[in-house]
């Protein structure tokens, strides 16, 4: 890749992402109130509690449910002989 096609693709790159952060970066509009103040607890609920209950919540549904999974019965030994035209009854 040539010199001036590396510059053109990183310059490219540079103002997309710039261009791309500008309107995150924006300010509430000033007639909005402010948020009220969450406290440490309530934080840590919402990022640890919430993802835990529904991981234990989720674990627990799929312990329930995977214990009815059904379980064909063992195959026969018994042989039929080769004489024998009668249709085989399956279980």
């Amino acid at each position: 890749m040539s010199t001036k096609r590396l510059a053109a693709v990183l310059a490219t790159v540079v103002v997309s992402l710039v261009a791309a952060a500008g309107p995150a970066a924006a300010d509430a509009p000033s007639t909005w109130e402010d948020a009220p103040e969450q406290s440490t607890l309530d934080m840590l609920i919402l990022l640890i509690g919430i993802p835990l209950a529904l991981f234990v919540v989720i674990g627990l549904l799929a312990a329930l449910l995977s214990r009815k999974n059904y379980v064909p019965p063992a195959p026969e030994t018994a042989l039929v002989p080769a004489g024998d035209k009668a249709p085989v009854q399956h279980h």
